[in-house]
This record gives C-alpha cells, sequence and structure tokens, in this order.
C-alpha cells in the first residue's frame, strides 16, 4: 500500500482508490490510514485535488462507465473484469487470491486487453524494474501500458497521439481507478 500510495502522488495523474485494511487484515476492520499509508498522504492528496480516497466501497460500474477513466488497477475477479470489460476500459492486473491468477493471464495472454504488474507479495521488486522510464530503458509495464492504452485509445476513436511524451493537456482529465 505505502508504494502505490507514493506512485499515485508523484504520478501526477487524477485517481480514485478505493482503499481496503491490507492483506492479512479483517477486510471489515476499521482503515488505519496513519499506519498503512505515507505520513501525510491523506491530507496532500485532499490539498493537491487529484485524488479521491474511498473507504470500503465505491460504485465501481458507475466509475468504470465515465468517459475521462482511462484505465483500472484491478485484481481480476471476474466480477471486475467483466464489468471493466463491459466498459472497455484497459486493465492492470495484481492478482492476490484464487481465480484471479488465472483470470489475468487468460486476460493478458489470450485477450489482451489486460497488463499485468504483480503477482501478490512480490509486487515491489516487480513494479520497480517494470515502471523504469529512463533515457536508453523503457521496463515493460511502461512500454506495454502504453502499446495497450494508444490501442485503447484507437479503438474508442480517441487516438490523440501516443500516451507515452504527449502533452499533459490531451490527457489530464483521465483518470484511473
Amino acid at each position: 500500500m505505502m508504494q502505490l500510495a507514493m506512485a499515485l502522488e508523484g504520478c501526477g495523474k487524477n485517481f480514485i482508490w478505493v482503499v481496503r485494511p491490507p492483506l492479512g487484515f479483517d477486510i471489515n476492520s476499521e482503515f488505519r490510514a496513519n499506519e498503512w499509508l505515507p505520513e501525510g498522504f491523506e491530507e496532500k492528496i485532499k490539498v493537491s485535488g487529484r485524488g479521491l480516497l474511498v473507504q470500503k466501497w465505491a460504485p465501481q460500474v458507475e466509475i468504470l462507465s465515465h468517459k475521462s477513466l482511462s484505465a483500472f488497477l484491478s485484481h481480476c475477479g471476474w466480477n471486475s473484469v467483466l464489468e471493466s470489460l463491459s466498459h472497455g476500459v484497459p486493465m492492470i492486473g495484481w492478482p492476490v487470491a484464487a481465480e484471479q491468477f488465472y483470470n489475468v493471464k487468460l486476460l493478458e495472454d489470450m485477450i489482451g486487453v489486460c497488463v499485468e504488474v504483480a503477482r501478490g507479495k512480490r509486487s515491489e521488486e516487480v513494479i520497480n524494474n517494470a515502471i523504469k522510464d529512463e533515457e536508453n530503458f523503457k521496463g515493460s509495464s511502461m512500454e506495454a501500458m502504453d502499446q495497450f492504452l494508444n490501442a485503447a485509445l484507437k479503438l474508442r476513436g480517441e487516438d490523440k497521439g501516443k500516451i507515452h511524451g504527449a502533452p499533459s493537456s490531451v490527457y489530464e482529465e483521465n483518470y484511473c481507478l
């Protein structure tokens, strides 16, 4: 959660994050932001106006149907997959349990509508290498996400240029869930 929070804060993009207790904690327990998120994260997000933290539940179908949504970071449970697919929203897969691992492989390898960023708890190493975007090196997730989002924009008839390196004004209203 700490790594994801820092990435969201540093990315400069608008986002909606449905926060729940981390793995290993009772999902119905009180969310303890002061323990599970970086110090001052909630306040920084509130002041910047770029993010919305939602505890416990959010109207996912309504959010996924919004035209300004650009990507959905999902555990790839089947309900979330169907909701995302039905609204044409590209998925970033982060499976954590049960059939989610099979779903993300199907979505990525067979159907081509998802990019997997991590499997369960080994995410930090995978994310750190995959999101590198340096002068002579682009991590696999950065390259794959550029290709995936460009293809999605073409399908939606919104091909306004490449995602990577495009003027920020073109995408400034896009949100990630």
